[in-house]
């Protein structure tokens, strides 16, 4: 009784006096008990918007908001927000409830309470119902339950699975919703409070059963609802529920005169549901603004006289403050006066030093412009003579030969493809430094590939070590790619294990990291025994023509260009090369390619001469070439597959060509005199656009992949020829509509 008494007491001077003289005027120390008091007393005050008595349990909260302020006890403050939470909601303000949300996290991760993280997580889901976020409310409900179950009290998991059965009921979930209703409904029963939510449970229930098409157990709740203690209270809401769940009923049973006569009765009672609503939140709002002001206006006129006190205390720096500011002024005009002048001169050298570094930028543009066309006139110039030297020995295999002219074709050739290799690289290493290289996306079968490249090279190259292969099997048969250029990279970074390592062990590895989607992200590891490298030669070994020593180049020969040109592949599949190196142990090499898994079968390929040998005497070639011995070889080559073959010797003989007779494909020289073969082509063009015009050259087919598509030239050939693969492309492009 003399606690009531002290809690009035309390109420009282809130009214007259404002709630900051509570702390000044009351000397005796606050109690944990009595602020429980203050707390029960609101909460009953504050049950419904509609009360008597609602503003004084607001007065009360807010006192125990203020009282809990001044004590160290996080567990006492962590409950007086608890009840400030329930009756933001109750008016819906949903701003100021986050914040008292985020108070009380900061307590409960303080004291570290399970049970109250719960409780927080079963009010986060009532805001987030308010909030319309359906998501975040069903996993705050969930988390909630999960909490409750483990660390709450009996009564702490009646409205956890009161809510979480609602919100599942809502989904459809409704054999969910019946056990989470059940649990809640135990909870009632066993610790007796919260009576009043026994109703609604029971509504649940009933409708989750109609849903179930289980109207017999149904009708058990709907008469467990009229004989509930609350039944006869005034309640709109739950009556509008109760009376459009019995119109479900009725619907199901097929009485459609009851169901209509229910869903009328439900529809009235929303109706005036919704209208007491808004009457009450208005009420309330209206208290709450009131309020505020009275705070706001307290706040303006404490702060009115702190200004006042303030300004009077600081009258005498005034004048001694505004001459500082003057003096600073003064200074800062004459500084940016000088800045001014300093930033106007440095402004003018700026501009001419801006000058001469575009001037030297379009120096720079045009030697490299220069290099390229340099590069691509002496590439062209070499690789001419060099085709005539394949063509020549490649022919010459064919005939007859003693044992000793077989040993010197085979000098010939590997001196021929010496020089290849040599320009090749330098081909290469232009295309990619004129950055105007796009790598294909074609499919191909990795793992066939891998072991194409390791058998042939293998095969080539002589050598005493033991090579040890592993290819996941996992591997993806069909990938897309760029397979001239991963196997550039692949055989560079062999051909130099191979070649610097006698008698030692090869470790070849290709495992898949991971599959993820449409793509497969594949590790190459190649490590060798070999020579190894010094940390200074690690540290150019990616540089231009360098090979760690002139001894190095002598013994084991190169150009030096093989990983420049696989650091700049990989560089295109964003990727990099990771180089680990000791000498006199050996060396590795490793990097990662992200591969997409193509979605269409390989086709198995069917030979050319099984495909179209018998109309192979229907062929036309002709060769547009300005070489006579290049005329000569390549007639040979085309001859020997059966094919028919006229030639011209430059552009313009090319075009008189065409128009006089019915050729099947055309196989362009370009550097020509006279007429050259983007000229040539072009006038072929005109009078036969659907001609074939494969380009048969020896200069780079990605420097002028434009001039090329211009033209209609959709397929390059590069001198030297691959016999074989002009026989292929001859056959893939004469089609039967032509012969």
């Amino acid at each position: 009784m003399k606690t009531k008494v002290f809690i009035y007491l309390i109420y009282l001077l809130v009214h007259l006096n404002g709630a900051n003289l509570i702390g000044q005027d009351i000397e005796e120390p606050i109690s944990r008990d009595s602020i429980q008091e203050i707390l029960n007393i609101s909460s009953k005050y504050l049950v419904r918007l509609s009360h008597p008595d609602h503003d004084k349990g607001v007065h009360l909260l807010d006192l125990a908001e203020n009282l809990v302020s001044k004590m160290d006890d996080p567990k006492l403050k962590i409950l007086v927000n608890r009840h400030k939470l329930n009756y933001l909601i109750s008016i819906s303000d949903t701003v100021l409830a986050e914040e008292y949300l985020k108070k009380n996290l900061t307590l409960i991760e303080q004291v570290g309470d399970k049970r109250e993280l719960g409780l927080y997580y079963e009010f986060l889901g009532v805001l987030k119902s308010l909030q319309n976020r359906d998501k975040e409310r069903i996993n705050a409900y969930k988390k909630a339950v999960e909490l409750l179950n483990k660390y709450g009290e009996k009564e702490d998991l009646i409205d956890a699975n009161y809510n979480l059965a609602y919100i599942l009921k809502s989904k459809n979930q409704w054999k969910k919703s019946i056990d989470h209703a059940q649990i809640s409904l135990d909870a009632i029963e066993v610790t007796g409070v919260k009576k009043n939510r026994k109703k609604y449970l029971y509504l649940f229930l009933a409708e989750c059963y109609i849903q179930l098409d289980n109207l017999t157990q149904s009708e058990t709740y709907f008469a467990k609802i009229e004989k509930d203690e609350f039944y006869k209270k005034d309640d709109p809401f739950y009556f509008g529920f109760l009376y459009q769940t019995k119109g479900k009923f009725y619907e199901k049973k097929g009485d459609f005169i009851a169901s209509s006569l229910n869903y009328e009765k439900s529809s009235s009672n929303f109706l005036n549901y919704g209208r007491r609503r808004a009457k009450q939140i208005s009420s309330s709002l209206s208290l709450a603004n009131k309020l505020n002001l009275k705070e706001e206006e307290n706040r303006r006129i404490k702060l009115e006289n702190t200004l006042s006190t303030e300004q009077l205390q600081n009258s005498k720096y005034a004048i001694a403050l505004a001459i500082i500011i003057i003096m600073v002024l003064i200074i800062m005009s004459v500084f940016l006066y000088k800045s001014s002048i300093y930033k106007t001169k440095t402004n003018k050298l700026l501009k001419n030093n801006n000058q001469e570094l575009l001037e030297a930028n379009r120096k720079v543009d045009v030697a490299l412009n220069a290099k390229s066309i340099f590069l691509d006139s002496v590439t062209h110039e070499l690789l001419t003579p060099l085709n005539t030297i394949k063509g020549i020995t490649f022919l010459l295999q064919k005939e007859q030969l003693t044992r000793h002219q077989e040993n010197q074709m085979k000098l010939i050739n590997l001196s021929s493809d010496y020089l290849l290799n040599l320009i090749n690289d330098v081909i290469h290493l232009n295309d990619l430094e004129s950055e105007q290289y796009e790598l294909k996306n074609e499919d191909f079968d990795l793992k066939e590939l891998l072991q194409n490249l390791i058998g042939s090279l293998l095969e080539i190259k002589q050598h005493e070590n033991d090579v040890h292969i592993e290819i996941d099997e996992d591997i993806p048969k069909n990938l897309k790619g760029d397979m001239l250029k991963i196997s550039q990279v692949f055989i560079n970074i062999l051909d130099n294990a191979l070649k610097f390592t006698k008698e030692g062990d090869i470790y070849i590895n290709v495992l898949v990291l991971s599959i993820d989607n449409d793509n497969a992200k594949i590790n190459f590891s190649i490590k060798d025994t070999g020579i190894g490298m010094t940390e200074e030669q690690v540290e150019k070994a990616f540089e231009d023509f360098h090979q760690g020593s002139v001894e190095v180049n002598r013994k084991y020969g190169g150009t030096g260009l093989g990983l420049s040109i696989v650091k700049r592949i990989l560089k295109l599949y964003d990727s990099k090369v990771f180089l680990k190196s000791k000498q006199g142990i050996g060396t590795s090499l490793s990097f990662t390619i992200d591969f997409e898994i193509s979605e269409m079968g390989k086709q198995e390929k069917v030979s050319f001469e099984q495909k179209i040998y018998e109309e192979s005497e229907k062929i036309k070639v002709l060769l547009v070439e300005d070489n006579k011995v290049n005329q000569l070889i390549v007639e040979k080559i085309i001859s020997d597959y059966g094919f028919s073959c006229d030639s011209a010797n430059d552009g313009k003989e090319a075009v008189t060509m065409v128009k006089k007779n019915n050729y099947s494909i055309v196989l362009m020289d370009i550097m020509m005199p006279r007429m050259d073969g983007f000229e040539a082509t072009r006038h072929i063009k005109i009078f036969d656009k659907n001609m074939p015009v494969i380009a048969l050259t020896a200069i780079s087919e990605k420097l002028n992949k434009s001039k090329f598509n211009e033209v209609g030239i959709y397929k390059v050939l590069n001198k030297p020829v691959n016999p074989e693969l002009l026989y292929e492309t001859i056959i893939s492009f004469c089609s039967s509509s032509r012969l």
